[in-house]
């Protein structure tokens, strides 16, 4: 470690001692300077005292810059405590003596702008000036100021999901315009210090607005600092973040938000000039998940459930639900008092009564009475895990207490190392387990038919159980292995299940839905991500609850620029997940990485068939975007004569030349359309296509099976046929574009069922396709 912790310590416990959580700004400086870090030359001026020749003659500049230094001041400039002057002893003296006397009223002036209706008036006029303490004497740091691009931000914020996150960027006072206005990864970068690739790391300043102003060549000037040096600088203040982490860090004490704005560039090195630093003892402990008890959840070998009607009832539905997917009835024990029987499953009048304990129980009763079912469960020893369905817990007007309870019986029996079961929920829609053989939704099967594809190698882990399943609703051909409706999660949440799943290799997606983290869980579920990727899996997201980059920011901080919803994804992107932006790129990308599976990315080298202009001038249009890029593959010479001699019988090659993209005309049928397209899959320079037949032209079958006339998708010699055997013959990823009305919906269900992602825009596909291969390709 370059850092001296030590001394950084040392100068925590100092402003601790004086009863304060931040550090003032010559403590932030030593601080930097502890980290190796440069900063300008300086000198602390005490209240009453005066500015000495030889203390201003040290700095070596012909001017300085004076800085009040006040707990209660953070905001200097507003309150006129700033200053440059002459670096003579007079000059200083008297200016400081005029800051003195005049920043008090003008703070109390400049603070009644932020007050609301009747407030009153902040700290007296007194206790700012008694709470100054001095003024900070800095160099006039000269430095290389070049414009935009001059003046960096770097700072640390620790955040309750996700522990430290370092963001860099653009700095300087327009740094949260700059933010909102340039587009997204192009002002700031935002990575967590525990989850970054340092081999990677220059890859995530490249992007960024500054770099190329500052550590390139720009116009036939050098650049004003090597991409090292930059790369190094930042790198201490990771190393700062890890020491003096939430997690595990090195340091008794916790960076809450440590920030460096700007930063500006002197003879190649970075010079901070502003700094603040917020800290505690808040260390938050990784403690061990019991995510192996979710084998009990998932693969049950015996199931209780309370809260069954003998009419239909939702705990019934469940019980039903449960049966008809091929649990054993002799099995399931239903808690039900003065009943023998339900459903051919045995009941018992209480939770003490159950048979020894079960693997899973299904709590289906009110939130209400949920706390007096756990507490008789865990007390006997009843359930080695437990689905609370109940509604509203946690949620309804008073059942946050008895959540709490909830949470404090699963941890004393913990501790007392008692049979405790894991809990997943309140309020969720349950669980689907296909190698558990139950589904616990209480939706009938006549609203939701559960699907049976040909294969089934996904995990759904949805915070909503209504998204789980309106989604499931939608994709009626992927079957998943398992689908968990998290809920609140009280007990279980979003890394359990990652961790435990990350280890069956019967699962090979991971769709995931989520609303939000518990404290601590998004660290850990990004770390669970970043292991599934490392084995080839694919972990997909779309977060909701967000809010918009750097807008509503007050002053130029980290933690006004590193919005929440920010935070999230650039780090779950970092520890590889795919992240969508909206629904229908999420839905798009589930179906997608589902349906190429197995596939081999190669390369980006793109191939791209239609039979209209249009769409070939749309796709080519769509092949890049700030993030990803497909480059249009160079058809070798056979390729095109191969495509030549396709087009020859129907004079298509005297229309059109072989270029990509390929457009076949709306005069190539079935036969043709589809042997190009094969010839385009077959070339050794493409990677990946898109096929997008425009279906209106009557010389393919494109149309559902009719009386009114004669072709049909379901002929060998249709389109769809031919695509799907394409599909199957080769292990290039494709996907296929139909942009096209209603009638043409079957031609889509055709293709869908087969595993081929359809896309009903041209845009849409060279999105899903571009994005697919970069994630692939970073993997």
């Amino acid at each position: 470690m370059n850092i001296h912790l030590d001394r950084v310590n040392k100068i925590l416990a100092g402003a601790e001692k004086d009863g304060r959580s931040f550090l003032l700004e010559h403590e932030v400086y030593a601080m930097l300077k502890a980290a190796g870090l440069g900063v300008p030359r300086f000198f602390f001026l005490e209240k009453g005292k005066k500015a000495r020749p030889r203390d201003l003659a040290a700095l070596g500049t012909t001017s300085v810059v004076l800085k009040v230094v006040s707990p209660l001041i953070q905001h200097k400039s507003d309150a006129g405590g700033v200053r440059f002057v002459k670096a003579d002893a007079a000059a200083v003296n008297r200016a400081v003596g005029e800051m003195l006397a005049s920043v008090p009223a003008t703070f109390k002036t400049w603070a009644r702008k932020f007050e609301k209706p009747g407030e009153k008036g902040g700290p007296a006029r007194k206790d700012v000036e008694a709470s100054i303490r001095g003024i900070l004497v800095c160099e006039k740091v000269a430095y290389d100021n070049v414009g935009f691009g001059s003046e960096i931000l770097a700072g640390v914020k620790d955040s309750r999901e996700f522990g430290p996150v370092m963001t860099v960027g653009a700095g300087g006072l327009d740094v949260e315009y700059m933010n909102e206005k340039i587009r997204e990864g192009k002002a700031v970068s935002l990575f967590s210090v525990h989850l970054f690739d340092e081999g990677r790391f220059r890859s995530l300043l490249e992007p960024l607005a500054f770099f190329g102003k500052t550590a390139k060549a720009f116009r036939g000037r050098k650049p004003l600092i090597t991409p090292e040096s930059l790369a190094g600088s930042i790198l201490r203040f990771v190393e700062l973040a890890r020491a003096l982490s939430a997690y595990a860090g090195d340091s008794p004490y916790v960076i809450e938000e440590f920030e460096v704005n700007p930063l500006v560039i002197r003879k190649g090195k970075l010079v901070p000039l502003d700094g603040l630093c917020r800290f505690s003892r808040a260390h938050r402990e990784l403690t061990a998940r019991p995510y192996g008890q979710i084998r009990n959840l998932l693969r049950p070998d015996s199931i209780g459930i309370i809260g069954v009607s003998e009419k239909m009832n939702i705990g019934h539905i469940i019980l039903n639900n449960i049966l008809k997917n091929g649990f054993p009835k002799e099995r399931v024990f239903v808690v039900k008092p003065g009943a023998v029987e339900i459903e051919g499953c045995r009941c018992v009048p209480t939770v003490r009564d159950l048979p020894g304990a079960v693997d899973m129980f299904v709590l289906t009763l009110s939130a209400e009475q949920s706390y007096d079912v756990m507490k008789e469960i865990t007390e006997n020893g009843k359930a080695r895990s437990v689905i609370i369905i109940a509604g509203g817990l946690g949620e309804k007007q008073g059942t946050q207490g008895l959540e709490g309870m909830i949470k404090d019986l699963i941890a004393r029996g913990r501790e007392e190392g008692r049979t405790t079961p894991v809990v997943n929920g309140g309020n969720c829609l349950g669980i689907v387990s296909k190698p558990g053989k139950y589904d616990t939704t209480f939706i009938t099967d006549h609203k939701l038919p559960q699907p049976k594809g040909p294969r089934s190698d996904m995990a759904v882990i949805s915070q909503s159980g209504a998204f789980m399943i309106s989604r499931m609703s939608k994709m009626p051909h992927i079957e998943p292995r398992y689908a968990v409706s998290l809920g609140n999660q009280i007990d279980l949440t979003a890394s359990d299940y990652l961790n435990y799943l990350k280890d069956e290799p019967e699962v090979r997606t991971f769709a995931v839905y989520m609303e939000g983290f518990q404290p601590g869980d998004g660290y850990a579920f990004a770390r669970a991500v970043k292991e599934i990727t490392a084995r080839g899996k694919t972990v997909v997201v779309y977060k909701s609850g967000r809010s918009p980059e750097g807008r509503g920011a007050a002053s130029s901080h980290t933690a006004s620029v590193a919005g929440d919803y920010n935070i999230c994804r650039s780090i779950l992107k970092q520890a590889g997940a795919i992240v969508c932006e909206d629904i229908e790129e999420y839905e798009s990308f589930v179906r997608g990485v589902h349906g190429l599976e197995g596939r081999k990315v190669r390369g980006n080298r793109v191939g791209l068939v239609s039979n209209a202009g249009f769409e070939c001038v749309i796709m080519a249009d769509s092949l890049k975007d700030d993030e990803a890029e497909l480059v249009p593959a160079e058809f070798a010479p056979a390729t095109r004569s191969r495509i030549v001699e396709t087009l020859k019988p129907l004079g298509i090659d005297k229309l059109q030349d072989v270029h990509n993209p390929l457009d076949v005309t709306p005069v190539g049928d079935d036969a043709v359309f589809c042997a190009c397209t094969v010839a385009v899959l077959e070339d050794p320079n493409v990677d990946c296509a898109v096929i997008s037949p425009v279906p209106m032209t009557p010389a393919m079958q494109t149309l559902a099976p009719s009386d009114a006339y004669k072709e049909s998708i379901l002929s060998p010699e249709s389109f769809a046929q031919r695509i799907v055997a394409a599909f199957r013959k080769t292990d290039k990823p494709f996907v296929v574009n139909v942009d096209a009305g209603k009638v043409y919906d079957p031609l889509c269900e055709l293709l869908d069922e087969a595993g081929i992602p359809v896309f009903r825009r041209a845009d849409e596909a060279l999105r899903f396709l571009r994005k697919y291969v970069h994630h692939r390709l970073r993997k």
